[in-house]
């Protein structure tokens, strides 16, 4: 047996048994560092927060609930459309750990692209 037979074989199922792995594994560990505004409201260089394991992977299973409470089937399609966030993140493993697919819709897609997109990929859901 080759040494790429031998990884893929061994793989993980998903990226969302990883994700739930690692929350297992760390929860209290920091998984996200993301910018917020500045606390003193003036402007200037963004503040950081970070975010646990366990903290992230509340908020995934929240949105995993609501998107399984909104009809999605596993591998159905979910859209996303969104700028770079730590949000797009969550969002991402919520569709995920809840059995869907993710489609990306950038911010720079323009209307009729988009609309493409998404018509394309029969998502049933988007979250911006």
């Amino acid at each position: 047996m080759s040494d790429t037979q031998t990884l893929i074989e061994n793989r993980p199922p998903t990226v969302a048994t990883l994700f739930l792995e690692r929350v297992a594994a760390t929860p209290n560990g920091e998984a996200y560092r993301y910018p917020v505004p500045a606390a003193d409201g003036q402007g200037g260089p963004d503040d950081w927060k970070s975010l646990s394991w366990g903290q992230a992977a509340e908020r995934v299973f929240a949105i995993a609930a609501g998107i399984i409470d909104l009809g999605i089937q596993s591998e159905q399609r979910v859209a996303l459309a969104s700028n770079t966030r730590v949000e797009w993140i969550l969002a991402d493993l919520g569709v995920m750990c809840a059995g869907g697919a993710v489609t990306t819709v950038y911010p720079s897609t323009n209307a009729e692209e988009s609309a493409f997109i998404l018509s394309d990929s029969e998502s049933r859901i988007l979250i911006a």
